[in-house]
């Protein structure tokens, strides 16, 4: 099975739509937005981190099914969104059960708190593509404006994965040159900041931290 497929099934249109709606007065989308966000950030990530092709594959299965848990609320909806993929693709698919057991394990641990969370590409592939979707695509603007501490996200154009001097280097652009003291102060962003950190120490990736505005670059201590 190939990520489009599953992204195209019934399943995951229901489920995601099920989703969005019970999420409908929340500024932050969990849906489709979401998801094809992490998607795009995942395709870079496997490319430039050199993951197999396999490795692709699995990858994008698992951001496609990574948040189907919040169909059964936002706590502990990694462990139950895997305990869903997990009876999904053992019925439904044609799937290896090795391969299916890494996709689960990485949904389970795609928050990204503990050690073992970094064991595998699959894991880490999502935990960053899934942490760094946080620029204003996936904000809604009208909500924000009624929510002081979203508004922030409305000035973030774009967060990409890039090769900066031959190092992976997260580039979050933004026209406000003061963006970087805004977000101290922001559980995604220091959550993003810690994620780079464990990767750095966990695994054999290095993966850099910059902030970019029309008037300079930030390089970021992480």
């Amino acid at each position: 099975m190939y990520y489009i497929e599953l992204y195209n099934s019934d399943y995951v249109k229901e489920t995601y739509n099920k989703i969005e709606e019970l999420k409908k007065d929340y500024p932050v989308n969990h849906g489709f937005i979401h998801i094809n966000n992490a998607l795009n950030n995942a395709k870079i990530i496997s490319k430039i981190l050199e993951f197999s092709d396999k490795e692709t594959d699995l990858l994008l299965i698992a951001v496609v099914l990574h948040d189907i848990g919040y169909l059964l609320g936002r706590e502990e909806h990694a462990k139950n969104g895997a305990i869903l993929a997990l009876s999904y693709l053992t019925n439904n698919t044609n799937l290896e059960q090795k391969d299916i057991i890494r996709i689960s394990k990485a949904i389970s641990s795609h928050a990204g708190l503990q050690k073992d969370d970094y064991k595998d590409n699959i894991s880490i592939g999502l935990i960053l593509a899934d942490k760094m979707d946080f620029s204003k695509s996936r904000y809604d603007r009208y909500l924000c404006s009624f929510m002081e501490k979203y508004k922030i996200f409305l000035s973030i154009d774009n967060i990409k994965l890039e090769k900066i001097d031959n190092i992976p280097t997260v580039v979050i652009y933004s026209k406000d040159i003061d963006i970087e003291s805004k977000l101290n102060d922001r559980n995604i962003y220091l959550r993003l900041k810690e994620v780079l950190k464990n990767i750095n120490e966990y695994t054999n990736y290095k993966i850099d931290l910059k902030i970019s505005s029309k008037e300079e670059i930030l390089n970021i201590t992480i």
